[in-house]
């Protein structure tokens, strides 16, 4: 049973298994292991240059130090939601930490701790405490903490109490799910205003936005490089002017007010930041 399910219908959401597969989507790979793709021939994503051990067990030499790999990456396109895989409580959230990035942590009604790692971004509305229901989105797959630089992914851990000493495999639960071909799937619509967003001072396009689907990145005051030189460069070509500084690749309150009057013209909150629904309706301009 495939089971397509929109943000705002999740707590209609029943079903008897106590467990659903934590992605919100059919493209995903789990592991390194061919019986993991999903029921709806999900992408199979690049494995040679995929992290070192992705499986539950020992893991690389880093991973040996720290007491060995206590859980299974699951390789995801960047930006994919993620949903809650149990009813329970969310017993932790932490952004940045230098391991795990972005986590939360899910206290199961079973008394099982279910621990998502490296998410890109979270979702806003989370509070530690509040109760959770299954297919929740959580936020979104990513590469944040020490697996920055490779592929995305969700590091997902199932354990009793202590982490080290109470991990358990959770490939059982993840192969029983995939079997009965039991797929959430989110709608990213739904979900797009429900992420953190950073403002980045970094190198970052528009189509850098587009790509994440949602609003994790975020380019406004304090951004800058060619980037910021193409925003101001479109507005400049649909006759919002830069009279003082022009298309300089610097982000400043002239840009941010050009920014906010394209907006307002095309209906959107005229905030003067370029995230998702405003990189959709430049790109429409120039394409």
């Amino acid at each position: 049973m495939k089971i397509v399910i929109t943000e705002s219908q999740y707590k209609k959401l029943i079903n008897e298994s106590n467990f659903v597969f934590p992605i919100g989507n059919d493209n995903f790979n789990v592991g390194y292991d061919s019986e993991g793709l999903g029921s709806g021939k999900p992408k199979v994503l690049d494995r040679e240059h995929s992290i070192h051990n992705s499986d539950y067990g020992g893991g690389d030499a880093a991973h040996r130090e720290r007491g060995g790999h206590l859980g299974i990456d699951i390789f995801a396109p960047k930006g994919t939601p993620l949903i809650s895989c149990v009813n329970g409580t969310i017993q932790s959230i932490r952004r940045n930490s230098d391991v795990g990035g972005n986590t939360v942590n899910i206290k199961g009604n079973d008394g099982k701790n279910y621990y998502y790692a490296h998410l890109n971004s979270v979702n806003n509305e989370l509070e530690k405490g509040e109760s959770i229901t299954k297919g929740k989105f959580l936020g979104t797959v990513g590469n944040t903490g020490n697996a920055m630089g490779t592929h995305p992914h969700l590091h997902f851990s199932i354990y009793k109490g202590d982490y080290r000493k109470g991990s358990i495999d959770p490939w059982p639960y993840l192969s029983e799910t995939l079997n009965g071909e039991d797929i959430v799937i989110i709608d990213k619509d739904d979900v797009i205003e429900k992420v953190d967003g950073k403002v980045v001072t970094d190198e970052v396009y528009i189509n850098d936005i587009l790509n994440n689907e949602d609003n994790s990145v975020l380019i406004s005051i304090g951004s800058k490089g060619e980037g910021v030189k193409e925003i101001q460069e479109i507005l400049i070509n649909l006759g919002y002017d830069l009279p003082k500084y022009g298309a300089d690749g610097i982000f400043g309150r002239e840009t941010k007010e050009a920014v906010a009057d394209f907006q307002r013209d095309e209906n959107i909150i005229d905030d003067g930041i370029v995230g998702i629904e405003t990189s959709k309706k430049l790109s429409n301009t120039i394409y």
